[in-house]
Formats: structure tokens, sequence, C-alpha cells
């Protein structure tokens, strides 16, 4: 599943999982906190994600960020 993220779907999927807030996420990445929603929608639709919970969870089991860094 992984293979078929861009790189910003990645960066956002690790910002998610990290807890960073839409506003964090757009700031952080040098974008609108409309694309941030546009990602997210389209991770959550693609993964089969809901939840923040999901998104940590997804990134833990995939190596995208460590169960000591989502804390």
């Amino acid at each position: 599943m992984l293979d078929g993220l861009t790189p910003r779907q990645r960066e956002v999927l690790q910002l998610v999982a990290e807890g960073r807030s839409r506003k964090e996420i757009a700031v952080i990445l040098n974008i609108s906190v409309k694309t941030v929603e546009f990602h997210k929608g389209k991770l959550a639709h693609e993964l089969n994600l809901q939840t923040t919970a999901d998104f940590t969870r997804y990134a833990i089991e995939h190596g995208i960020i460590s169960a000591e860094r989502s804390s």
C-alpha cells in the first residue's frame, strides 16, 4: 500500500500520526489547510483510516514512525 502513496501523502500521514493539527501540518509543509484536508481525505479513503489513532497505528505498523515518536 505504501508504494502507491505520493511523497506528500507520506509526509501528511507521518505528521497526522505524530498528532499534528491540520494547521500545523499546513505550516510545516508550506501548503494550505485545504490541501492538508485533501491529502488526509485521500489517505483515509485509500487506506481505510478514520481516526487519528488509525493513522498512527498504520504509520507504526508500516515503519513510518516509531511507537516512541508518536507519544
